[in-house]
Parts: C-alpha cells; sequence; structure tokens
C-alpha cells in the first residue's frame, strides 16, 4: 500500500461513511483510500452493525439521510443517538450547503467536523487530519 502524500502512513485508522450520494462516497473513499481502512454503510442498520464490529474511530455522515429513512430524522439526530453509545467516536457531518441553522444543529448534537458539498479532496484530508491527530491543531 502507498502511503498518501498528505496523511502518516501509520495512522491506519478505520473509518465509516454513510453518504446519500454515490458520487460523493466514492470521492470520500478514494480520497482517503490509501491512508485509512474504510467501510461504506449502505443503511442505518449497517452502520448501527460497523459500529459494533468495526469501531471505527471516525464516521462521516451525510446530513440528509431522507434516502435511509423515511422519517423527519436528519444526520444530526443520527449523532445524538450514536454519540450517547459511542462518545470517543469523531463524526464528521457532511452538508449540502453553508446553512448556518443545520451546521449549528449538527454540533450541538455532537458533530466533531463539518465539511461542506461540493468537497474539495484538500478540505476533506484537513478535516480528516484534525480528527486523527487534534493534538497537533
Amino acid at each position: 500500500m502507498i502511503a498518501h502524500p498528505l496523511l502518516p502512513y501509520k495512522s491506519m485508522k478505520k473509518i465509516l461513511i454513510l453518504n446519500t450520494e454515490l458520487g460523493t462516497q466514492m470521492q470520500i473513499y478514494l480520497a482517503l483510500c490509501d491512508a485509512y481502512k474504510i467501510e461504506i454503510a449502505e443503511n442505518i442498520e449497517s452502520v448501527m452493525y460497523y459500529l459494533r464490529k468495526m469501531r471505527p474511530e471516525i464516521f462521516l455522515l451525510d446530513y440528509n439521510l431522507e434516502q435511509f429513512q423515511p422519517s423527519e430524522k436528519t444526520g444530526a439526530d443520527l449523532v445524538k443517538k450514536i454519540k450517547k453509545k459511542y462518545g470517543d467516536l469523531k463524526i464528521m457531518m457532511i452538508l449540502d450547503t453553508e446553512d448556518q441553522e443545520h451546521e449549528d444543529m449538527a454540533q450541538q448534537h455532537g458533530a466533531d467536523e463539518i465539511l461542506f458539498k461540493p468537497i474539495k479532496n484538500r478540505n476533506l484530508i484537513s478535516h480528516m487530519r484534525k480528527l486523527s491527530h487534534p493534538a497537533t491543531y
């Protein structure tokens, strides 16, 4: 495996991704796969399974979960639920636009970082480094 030029090779932390857009999901995977062990969840149930079995250090979550659950719950609601059980898990919330209300809600519910679409790989990697190595920031 080749080390990612912007991330230290030894940081093979486990991350979990749940995103509604296949293109964004693949972009994240390709940008991070050389430096992280990545699992991609297909739905809310598989997120809970991976959290129990894989014990990832970082979870990247789309704010918009309409595709995964028909209720009016958002990614922020899921963050709140997950943080109760997995308090040490670092969560990066992915928002469609720079919406201050959604950003505030995500942070109030426990999101550690916020990333906006369209995702730029440099921004993604910068946020991941903050979550992976908080002492250096």
